[in-house]
């Protein structure tokens, strides 16, 4: 049976994160939130820069308690599993994930995964753009027409469904060769700054990142390095920057 959820849908939030994290703590009985909005004033990235809003978009933050210490690391990877399946069923849109936290098609960033954890409470925020019809270099929408809100809600609940259910089993539910299959950053020669490169050759068990360097085999962490970049790609990418993720 699916773990149930509580729901919010908003018009308008400050941030989808904060605000699941206020409602949960509000509740105070451990059931799972949910938030949708149709839009947000202070969405933020991994590592603080705002998150550029498209017309049509889906802004949704489950909160929940916390899996286990020694596998918290692999909720942003999991929702971005959830993130790729969910897009694949109801949209049959093909996407790839771009480690820790981006969801791509092709070289192309439409959503971004935003995994926060305090006092024992996670946070797991995704953004989906679903219509971006005048979208910035580098960034662009799932669809070519206006899907209207009500998918984005239909959206949202699918992947929280997906989401709450993968956390809840920790480690035991992430498939770490499944993540692998539809990453397109392992394989790939990548840059990090200050001034690292590498090629990327798999995932471990906690989710991070294997690159082999001139140095030797080196393994890479979402919260030790600011950029992971296509070799190929310019370090100087606008639409929300390449190391930006929703909420």
């Amino acid at each position: 049976m699916a773990t149930p959820y509580v729901t919010r849908i908003e018009d308008r939030v400050h941030s989808t994160q904060n605000f699941a994290r206020k409602e949960f703590e509000t509740l105070a009985d451990g059931v799972p939130v949910l938030v949708i909005a149709q839009s947000q004033d202070a969405g933020r990235g991994r590592t603080g820069n705002p998150w550029w809003n498209s017309p049509r978009s889906m802004l949704a933050s489950v909160a929940m308690p916390s899996p286990h210490d020694d596998s918290v690391t692999l909720a942003p990877l999991a929702a971005g599993i959830a993130a790729h399946d969910t897009i694949s069923s109801e949209m049959g849109v093909a996407t790839t994930l771009k480690w820790p936290n981006d969801v791509m098609v092709g070289p192309i960033k439409v959503g971004g995964i935003l995994a926060e954890l305090s006092d024992a409470v996670l946070v797991v925020g995704c953004g989906i753009n679903l219509w971006w019809p005048e979208a910035p270099v580098g960034a662009g929408g799932l669809l070519d027409h206006d899907p209207g809100w009500p998918a984005a809600v239909d959206l949202a609940h699918h992947w929280a469904g997906r989401l709450i259910g993968a956390l809840e089993g920790l480690p035991d539910t992430f498939d770490k060769s499944s993540y692998v299959e539809i990453c397109g950053t392992v394989g790939r020669q990548i840059t990090w700054e200050p001034a690292g490169s590498g090629r990327a050759v798999g995932i471990t068990s906690d989710g991070a990142l294997l690159v082999d360097t001139a140095g030797g085999q080196r393994t890479l962490r979402s919260g030790e390095v600011s950029h992971v970049r296509a070799a190929t790609i310019s370090s100087q990418q606008p639409g929300g920057g390449d190391d930006e993720v929703c909420n």
